[in-house]
């Protein structure tokens, strides 16, 4: 696909549109129903200043990977084209993601999805399920298909529950700011946790991103701690 005339996608932050993530460029079409993850750590959309071509290759690898295993799920996404050569993945949209919905005067998550904790509560289930965690969690990394189907993206983040470990130098360049305390709690001799990673970001790191945050209570719910 030829993204020459996609327009960038960005998320709300204090009334403010804002770069959504630390790894890719979100390219939309004109029509509004196909997203391309451009993975270029030199585009000009980025504000992430650590990007090395190691780091988001990495990234993008497991954004193929995982797109891929989670094919026909209800919630994933259908992956549409992969461009190896210029590191684009083609992935199926509509129009904005919850933040968008979220942050907007005027709009309301609950009146425009009722089930919208429901459908988040049985995907999250489901990964869990299937043997994996999913990290990011945002009202940005979701949306809301035509059919009324929540799906979520950003599956890089995805990573197997049976050997939840990356070592910290590998990502260290794609950890924010805000979230710079998470990582340091779940990070032992260099190594990244992400189990324990999983159970901060529910518990206590998403609370002032979602309206009547519901991820504590989810938390208890899927793993009964």
């Amino acid at each position: 696909m030829n993204t020459d005339n996609w327009k960038y996608f960005y998320k709300i932050v204090d009334g403010r549109p804002n770069t959504t993530n630390l790894l890719y460029t979100p390219l939309i079409n004109e029509t509004e129903d196909v997203m391309c993850m451009l993975w270029d750590e030199n585009s000009l959309y980025q504000e992430n200043t650590r990007l090395t071509a190691d780091l988001v290759n990495f990234f993008f690898e497991r954004e193929i990977k995982y797109l891929t295993t989670f094919q026909g799920k209800a919630w994933a996404p259908k992956l549409l084209e992969v461009d190896l050569q210029n590191r684009k993945i083609f992935i199926e949209w509509n129009k904005e993601t919850l933040n968008t919905i979220i942050f907007t005067p005027g709009r309301n998550l609950d009146k425009e999805c009722p089930d919208w904790k429901e459908q988040i509560f049985e995907m999250l289930r489901d990964i869990l399920d299937s043997g994996y965690y999913k990290m990011a969690l945002y009202p940005h990394c979701f949306f809301i298909d035509t059919k009324g189907t929540i799906k979520t993206f950003d599956l890089y983040s995805a990573i197997e529950r049976n050997n939840p470990y990356i070592e910290r130098r590998l990502i260290e360049g794609m950890i924010g700011e805000q979230s710079t305390g998470r990582f340091d709690d779940s990070t032992s001799d260099g190594v990244i946790n992400f189990e324990t990673f999983f159970k901060i970001t529910l518990t206590d790191h998403l609370s002032k991103t979602w309206p009547d945050n519901p991820f504590p209570d989810f938390y208890k719910r899927l793993i009964h701690d």
